[in-house]
């Protein structure tokens, strides 16, 4: 179980979903396609391997290169293409005629049409194209099987990056959290009743034994606000517990992003106010100390 990872813009879209979650004020209008239309029933499943935040990253994501693709200057890079046109070396160099969506695809060597072959097929020329090119080339892309690869590698890369920030964990599920409380359950149609409490908010699920091991191993085997060995390899008497970020009375959800490790006195009186609570305790790779 591994990822290759390319880390192609990874860490850029990293910082567009910290800066989405710190922000979710400002980009309340933009944040609102992920959960309108009751898109938030879907996050009651418990502990999906392709988590909310998976869900939210490919949401981020699509939203990145979309914008990618509306703020290519069509006119400019056709200018600079005409001026190359009797210089190869300096077209392969420079690509004018590349939309950035490409750059993706060929840094990952995902095989896809481009916009050249596009633009062959429907009998233009890249001297002639226009924005409502881009436009439907885009959406000709959106669901095509090699979109499908590129937001796979993408995902996969940004969540193994954030999925470490527990700060960020406890961002994300407050967020959703906020989001669920508001909810109108009475609009959705075919909702589990059963994955509810009595209370309304979600029942409790224990976590399956993949994620229990996930969440174990980002943690290090310590409670992430004491630093208590939980592993039992030093103490037998200390035994771990997968604890909610963001509680469940707190409209926390059942997922693997709002888990974290806590030895039990931590449980029981740190979180006893119900309050979201993590910490930003990790272990160092090594000692700067000789």
């Amino acid at each position: 179980m591994h990822i290759v990872a390319k880390f192609y813009e990874t860490y850029n879209m990293c910082a567009v979903v910290d800066e989405f979650l710190k922000n979710t004020l400002d980009n309340a209008l933009l944040l609102e396609g992920f959960h309108c239309d009751e898109q938030w029933a879907s996050w009651l499943a418990p502990y999906q391997r392709y988590s909310v935040f998976h869900q939210f990253i490919e949401y981020v994501v699509r939203g990145f290169h979309s914008d990618q693709a509306d703020e290519f200057d069509i006119d400019k890079n056709k200018r600079i293409y005409k001026s190359l046109k009797g210089i190869p070396a300096a077209i392969s160099d420079l690509k004018p005629h590349k939309l950035p969506i490409e750059e993706a695809f060929s840094h990952h060597g995902i095989d896809h049409q481009s916009f050249f072959e596009y633009l062959a097929d429907i009998g233009k020329a890249f001297e002639d194209a226009d924005a409502n090119d881009i436009y439907d080339f885009m959406n000709e892309i959106w669901i095509s099987a090699a979109y499908e690869d590129l937001m796979k590698q993408t995902v996969d890369e940004v969540f193994h990056v954030l999925f470490q920030n527990r700060e960020l964990m406890l961002m994300f599920n407050d967020y959703a959290s906020g989001i669920l409380s508001q909810g109108h359950w009475d609009r959705v149609e075919g909702l589990d009743r059963s994955l509810l409490a009595p209370s309304g908010t979600l029942a409790r699920v224990r976590p399956p034994r993949w994620a229990q091991r996930a969440v174990f191993f980002r943690d290090r085997g310590q409670c992430v606000l004491c630093g208590k060995d939980l592993s039992g390899l030093v103490s037998l008497e200390n035994f771990e517990n997968f604890d909610h970020i963001v509680p469940l009375s707190g409209w926390g959800l059942n997922d693997i992003t709002n888990l974290q490790l806590l030895c039990a006195p931590c449980n029981q009186h740190e979180k006893r106010d119900g309050g979201a609570i993590t910490s930003g305790r990790y272990q160092s790779w090594y000692s700067m100390e000789e």
